[in-house]
């Protein structure tokens, strides 16, 4: 959906469902009144869904987004050294059975990828259909299944919240509180890097416990993690050493989408994943597919406008065109028979041209090596007795000739103390006929006008 008035955010708890709308007025988002439900922690999460979409006229300008707990899905981090960002990518989705230790078949999985240095780390993100199948169906049968967005993790939700704000300045963490659960948030700057559970062992404090997991978390995350920047999900601030902010009082974009206790919910968490028209993540059936809008670049765009304004400029003159038309079918046939006058006469031209090159070609030639008499006086007086030349050509600078003597290395040798000839190899094996006379070819490179045999 490009232009949705109406997002619906329904964040998967644990006991109930929460959840916020946020509606579009004159180009401005603002909080509305979410639609109400029975959230009683004794029904299932399907259950409370139904109730909740029966309420609700479907319409196809709303939107509705998914949030799921860090709890229910699994994150995987996966480094993959000199390769490219697409490249890894692939090998994870080729590859899903490695790296899930379910089976394909039981999971919805995708997965983004961001870089560190010089390789490209993948975040794989998989969840049991299990757990959101019965959601999605209950969605299918209530006649919502048009509106259906993205199914998401909510601090992704936060994330596009959080970035739609220039003010905030990533890398930075965000604590949260989902049921009896404190996770940690990573945003980086290429986006949303993935949610931690923040495990408080007893007698072990909130502050100790993001220390320890501090040390697991990349290098550009570890100091980050003991300081987090905003607090999301929890009504009271926790005993932290350092104070997390509060982004309904801290972020500008925000502030006008926080309820009145002035806390960000995790519903609104889950509306923030329709701000997006491609999320990092979304666990759902089949494989996504970018909006065409997102897959144009700019430069396409700049084409397709320009064109479009070349279009709609020339359309005024098609009636004149369409006048001109049998002069210019006219005039297509005048240069046709001067064309046919013509051609003789180009043909002569190019044969004269090519004529005029080889000529230059020669007369360089001849500048270049020795004359025809120099080299047949050579060979005569270097040529050992019983030694016959069969056959000799002159090509450019080289000379090609078969001999039939007694000796080829005694010829060789004689020919090659000449200042004429340069270089004297043979091109052809050594062979004897009957008399014991040996035959072979020699190829010589002569020695340029002017220049000296080294």
């Amino acid at each position: 959906m490009i232009f949705p008035k109406e997002i619906v955010g329904i964040y998967l708890g644990e006991t109930k469902l929460n959840i916020s709308c946020l509606r579009r007025k004159m180009g401005k988002w603002s909080l509305g009144q979410a639609p109400l439900a029975l959230t009683e922690p004794s029904r299932s999460a399907a259950d409370q869904m139904k109730s909740l979409l029966k309420t609700m006229q479907p319409s196809r300008r709303r939107l509705i987004c998914i949030g799921i707990p860090r709890k229910a899905l699994f994150l995987r981090e996966l480094k993959f050294p000199g390769l490219e960002k697409d490249e890894a990518l692939n090998a994870v989705r080729m590859g899903i059975e490695l790296y899930s230790h379910l089976e394909p078949a039981e999971i919805f999985h995708d997965q983004t990828v961001h870089r560190e240095g010089d390789e490209a780390t993948v975040l794989l993100a998989y969840i049991p259909k299990s757990y959101i199948s019965p959601v999605l169906r209950v969605i299918a049968s209530t006649g919502h299944g048009k509106s259906l967005g993205p199914v998401s993790p909510a601090t992704l939700g936060l994330d596009i919240l959080l970035r739609r704000d220039r003010e905030v300045r990533p890398p930075f963490t965000v604590l949260g509180r989902q049921s009896d659960n404190w996770i940690l948030s990573l945003h980086g700057a290429e986006g949303w890097e993935g949610t931690h559970l923040v495990p408080v062992e007893k007698e072990e404090t909130l502050s100790s416990a993001l220390d320890r997991i501090s040390q697991d978390l990349p290098s550009v995350f570890s100091k980050l993690a003991a300081r987090p920047e905003y607090l999301v999900g929890n009504d009271s601030q926790p005993s932290l050493t350092h104070v997390p902010g509060n982004p309904c009082t801290q972020v500008r974009s925000v502030s006008r989408l926080c309820s009145e206790n002035g806390r960000i919910s995790w519903g609104l968490c889950s509306a923030g994943l329709g701000f997006s028209s491609y999320p990092a993540i979304s666990l759902q059936e089949g494989a996504r597919r970018r909006p065409l809008r997102s897959r144009i670049k700019p430069y396409q765009l700049i084409a397709g406008g320009t064109a479009a304004a070349m279009i709609f400029l020339t359309g005024r003159q098609i009636i004149e065109i369409n006048n001109r038309e049998k002069l210019i079918s006219e005039h297509k046939l005048i240069i046709a028979q001067l064309q046919e006058q013509l051609a003789p006469l180009t043909a002569g031209q190019q044969q004269v041209e090519q004529v005029r090159k080889q000529l230059k070609d020669l007369q360089d030639f001849k500048a270049e090596r020795p004359s025809e008499l120099d080299i047949l006086k050579a060979l005569a007086k270097l040529t050992p007795a019983g030694t016959w030349i069969k056959s000799l050509n002159i090509k450019k600078n080289r000379l090609r000739l078969s001999a039939i003597g007694d000796s080829a290395v005694d010829a060789m040798e004689r020919w090659r103390s000449s200042q004429t000839f340069h270089v004297v190899k043979l091109v052809s094996p050594v062979t004897k006929d009957r008399n014991q006379k040996e035959k072979f070819s020699v190829e010589i490179q002569l020695t340029a006008t002017g220049g000296q045999k080294q």
